[in-house]
């Protein structure tokens, strides 16, 4: 879920100075609570069947596998969406330039350490 999470922060942000639709802003924003959503889906299917069984059971290992298998599947279709978006070379350079060479720079350093560090570093206390 962390890493959805910092991932949706940083093409939302990255989103802002590139300038996306009306349109493109909806789908950017449905795939990203789709991913989110099914993450969170996958979270409950997951914490349920530890609870109903510690033991290994073929069914239920089944069961979170085909839960964590809808989560990938709608990240790749994210990915894809990401490039369909995003990925006309002209304007991709321009904002990557105006990024590089503008106060936005720091704060994109900024948003990569925090998603990083929100990612692989940080542990809460619950786990």
């Amino acid at each position: 879920m962390r890493f959805h999470i910092s991932a949706a922060v940083l093409v939302t942000a990255f989103s802002l100075v590139y300038h996306l639709t009306a349109e493109q802003y909806g789908l950017l924003f449905f795939v990203i609570g789709a991913v989110l959503a099914l993450e969170a889906v996958n979270t409950a299917i997951e914490r349920l069947a530890d609870a109903v069984s510690e033991d290994y059971h073929p069914l239920i290992g089944a069961a979170k596998d085909l839960a964590a298998g809808a989560v990938l599947i709608m990240a790749i279709a994210a990915v894809f969406v990401g490039f369909a978006l995003f990925f006309h070379f002209p304007r991709l350079t321009l904002t990557l330039a105006i990024i590089g060479t503008s106060w936005r720079f720091p704060l994109f350093l900024a948003l990569l350490l925090l998603g990083f560090f929100f990612t692989f570093i940080y542990q809460p206390h619950d786990q």
